[in-house]
Formats: structure tokens, C-alpha cells, sequence
């Protein structure tokens, strides 16, 4: 995290505790994920004493709720993720290209088709084959291509938003029973961010390079 973004947020953490001293109410910024008690750790240290008691206080106050109603707390995120996973910009039928789907099992993400296809043009381009021409006229057409990436960039917002709002919760509080979806958002994060940077060097690429 950048110094500003840090800066930025730790004013951010303290205007809400300020309010919750006011309110005796958790912010819901804190509820929704747009931080976390891992970012308030780090904020405690530039923190005068009176905001490191409420933000002490607002941590176990936090932790406490969390823990009586952690169950829902899964349910929850399996039902966001489950619909994420539905609704995924990347899963678009613009992008189920058939001779690129065929190859793969049934449901894959047809952008991950995409980038494995791509990946392989790139890497061992055969004149010869029409399946590359078509994938790299595809990656290379950069209306196509921007579409891919502004799919790609609206999942990750998703993913990262779910990741913030349930792995402090969920990781710190029960390490042992940590819901598989939770490291599946983090693993397809993973993926998408590498496909993102991936399709956005291929705007510049050329079949004979």
C-alpha cells in the first residue's frame, strides 16, 4: 500500500471513529470491507492515545459480533460468490468464441479459454493454422481487447471487495474452518489481474514479431 493510500485511509479510519464514538455504532465501512482491522493495526501507529483506545475498542467490539454470528457471516459469502461467479463480466457470451470453447471442458471461463489460446499464439505462432490467425486477429483488435479488459477489471473490483469484507473475519477469528470460496476469490484475483496485464501487452503484439 502506497504511503498517500495509507495516509488516505487512516484519515478515513479516524473520521469513523469519531463517529463511532459518537454513535456507539461500527462503521459500516468497516462492515462492508472498504477497511479492515488489519488496516487499522496499521494505522494505530500514527494514532494519538484517544484514538488508539477506540480503535482498540472498536476491534474487540467488531471481533465479538463476528464471532456470535459467524456462521451467517460463511453463508454469506458463499451466496456473494456464488453470484459473482454467475454474473461475471468475463463470462459474457461475447466472449465464447466455439472454435476456442470446443477445446476445453464445459463451463470453463471462456476469457481463460481465451488466454490460454492467446498464451500459446503468442509464444509458437503457426501460419499455417486458421485457429491462430482468428486468436490473434481477436487479441490484437483492440475494441475486442478492451472489452476483455474491462471485464476483467470489473471482476477484480468484485473479488477484491468480497476478499476485504470477509478474510479478516473469516481467517483471523477460525483459521480451521475457512470457507473454500474465500481462496478461490483470491486464486481467481490472482488469475484475472495476470490475464489483465496479459491481453493489455497483447494490443502491441503482431503475429511475425
Amino acid at each position: 500500500m502506497s504511503e498517500n493510500l495509507v495516509n488516505f485511509t487512516c484519515l478515513r479510519i479516524q473520521s469513523e471513529l469519531d463517529k463511532y464514538q459518537r454513535s456507539k455504532t461500527i462503521p459500516h465501512d468497516l462492515l462492508d470491507g472498504v477497511w479492515n482491522v488489519d488496516d487499522i493495526h496499521e494505522c494505530m501507529l500514527s494514532f494519538t492515545p484517544k484514538y488508539e483506545r477506540l480503535a482498540n475498542k472498536l476491534i474487540t467490539e467488531y471481533s465479538k459480533l463476528i464471532n456470535e454470528d459467524f456462521d451467517a457471516l460463511k453463508k454469506a459469502l458463499r451466496k456473494e460468490y456464488k453470484t459473482l461467479f454467475k454474473n461475471a463480466r468475463t463470462r459474457d457470451s461475447n466472449f465464447e468464441i466455439p472454435a476456442i470453447m470446443n477445446k476445453y471442458r464445459g463451463g470453463i471461463n471462456p476469457i481463460r479459454a481465451l488466454f490460454y489460446e492467446a498464451r500459446n499464439v503468442s509464444r509458437r505462432f503457426n501460419p499455417m493454422d486458421d485457429t491462430h490467425h482468428l486468436v490473434a486477429d481477436l487479441v490484437t483488435d483492440l475494441e475486442f481487447n478492451n472489452k476483455i479488459l474491462d471485464a476483467l477489471a470489473h471482476d477484480i473490483k468484485k473479488l477484491e471487495s468480497i476478499i476485504k469484507r470477509y478474510y479478516w473475519p473469516l481467517l483471523k477469528l477460525d483459521e480451521s474452518s475457512i470457507p473454500l470460496e474465500l481462496f478461490h476469490a483470491r486464486q481467481h484475483m490472482k488469475d484475472a489481474r495476470h490475464y489483465y496485464n496479459f491481453f493489455l501487452h497483447l494490443q502491441n503484439w503482431r503475429p511475425d514479431e
